[in-house]
């Protein structure tokens, strides 16, 4: 017998001066490149990490909340799929972007496995991507 839960509650508004986002990617210029996106957007409050491992000491050590988690699927030692896996016994508990340049179905199948997670998953964005759509999907949150 299938059994399917209720996907979980729209995070609340918040203003984008407010949101504090967490940033993970293994590639350095594409960390700084997204960071950029963000503040131009108004974003201020970004915490890089430059791996699924380094993503998890951050959110590990509960020092901050993380309102939006941007991640690349293709990283080494640990992968997005890996990394969400990890996060998802409760360690994270806001929203979700996917960011990857991984072909449409790696990107579909890591968008489901988001949602059967219980992410609050606000989209995916295909790199590289254009500030506008970060934007339009950041619309949704704040």
């Amino acid at each position: 017998m299938n059994t399917f839960t209720t996907p979980p509650p729209p995070p609340p508004r918040l203003s984008r001066s407010e949101l504090k986002v967490l940033l993970v990617d293994d590639d350095l210029l594409m960390l700084d490149m997204i960071s950029e996106a963000l503040r131009s957007l108004g974003i201020t409050h970004v915490t890089q990490a430059g791996s699924g491992q380094q993503a998890l000491d951050i959110l590990g050590k509960k020092q901050q909340v993380f309102d939006l988690l941007l991640l690349d699927l293709h990283m080494p030692s640990m992968d997005g799929f890996a990394f969400m896996e990890s996060i998802a016994q409760g360690v994270y508990s806001g929203a979700l972007i996917i960011v990857s340049g991984q072909r449409d179905v790696v990107v579909q199948a890591a968008s489901l496995v988001a949602r059967l997670s219980q992410f609050t998953l606000l989209g995916a964005l295909k790199k590289p991507f254009r500030k506008d759509a970060l934007a339009a999907l950041i619309s949704k949150l704040a």
